[in-house]
């Protein structure tokens, strides 16, 4: 058996490959290039980039880990990516530039191993497309994935506001130590031997705050004292912070739910407003103004008619009774 070989995908191979006659390559709609056991694509480069208006591509059974290359194809609507290598879903981001591509097969490659719950994250990704994977994609998968999407994005942008609401507490709580530090060493060594001394012969009172400069104070006392109203302000710069991202942890979800109610809300609206007016199109459309007019006209002539046809009856039956009494 022959070993395998992995190409790079070049115009000249296409051509040999599908035997084109002539360079008029971005008349091409359709192309297909599956791999054989023999020879597979591993590496898609520039070779696509002249089919402009290609709108069907197999690329199945090769050995792509990248799809760098298609976002060329703007015209794109079928493409077929079975059997292939890619790793993860951030090479199909690639894909999302193609605003018109319908269909899209991405069964049998590493990614459904990794994430086997991708396909939330491509319909949602990709609002043109109607088929993945051979299966349809319906308005309700489509909403559901939407929903899903919007949910892990929520849970990622809190999480990020926690970190660096952590973040920014942890700085201010070095900044508070350092602080701390560089003033007691300054504070130690600005005072004298004697006064250090003295420190045995003083009592100490954590209850009330010892100036420095006072004759019978002790530096030692007064360190102290700093340093635990220095505590006390980061505890109070600590506690805010805390109680924050408790009140974040206990309303986000409900916001998040009456965020969704709104927009679900503001969908049926604006859906039944384009129902009106579809149905007010159509009824234009089969009953124009103009037949209402006509129609109108022809019924005020009728009634002209009958109403002149009753007084014609009338005055002949006046007639009548005044004739038979002069008779009588």
């Amino acid at each position: 058996m022959a070993p395998l070989t992995l190409m790079a995908l070049t115009e000249e191979w296409i051509m040999n490959k599908v035997g084109l006659n002539h360079q008029r390559l971005g008349d091409v709609r359709s192309l297909s290039l599956p791999g054989t056991y023999k020879q597979k694509i591993g590496y898609l480069g520039n070779g696509l980039a002249n089919f402009e208006r290609l709108k069907s591509l197999n690329l199945s059974h090769n050995s792509l880990v990248s799809l760098e290359g298609l976002q060329h194809l703007k015209h794109l609507q079928i493409l077929n990516l079975y059997y292939n290598c890619i790793p993860s879903l951030e090479e199909v981001k690639v894909l999302f530039e193609l605003s018109v591509l319908r269909e899209l097969d991405l069964r049998l490659n590493p990614l459904g191993k990794i994430y086997p719950h991708y396909r939330p994250f491509v319909v949602h990704a990709i609002a043109s497309l109607r088929k993945l994977d051979g299966c349809p994609v319906k308005d309700a998968e489509r909403k559901a994935a939407k929903k899903r999407c919007s949910q892990l994005r929520n849970r990622d942008d809190r999480q990020a506001l926690v970190e660096r609401l952590r973040m920014k507490l942890s700085l201010l709580s070095d900044k508070d130590d350092v602080g701390s530090n560089h003033s007691d060493i300054h504070r130690n060594h600005s005072y004298s031997n004697e006064e250090l001394q003295s420190t045995h012969k003083q009592s100490a009172q954590d209850h009330q705050c010892p100036s420095p400069h006072h004759s019978g104070s002790n530096p030692f006392l007064y360190t102290s004292w700093l340093t635990k109203a220095e505590n006390k302000q980061q505890d109070s710069y600590r506690k805010p912070l805390e109680e924050l991202l408790d009140v974040m942890d206990k309303h986000w979800g409900e916001l998040n739910m009456q965020l969704r109610v709104a927009l679900e809300e503001n969908v049926a609206l604006q859906k039944e407003l384009i129902t009106s007016e579809r149905m007010y199109r159509q009824y234009m459309t089969e009953h124009p103004p103009t037949c209402h007019n006509i129609g109108a006209q022809g019924r005020v002539e009728e009634l002209r008619k009958e109403v002149a046809e009753l007084r014609r009856k009338v005055k002949e039956a006046q007639e009548r009774q005044g004739s038979s009494s002069g008779l009588t």
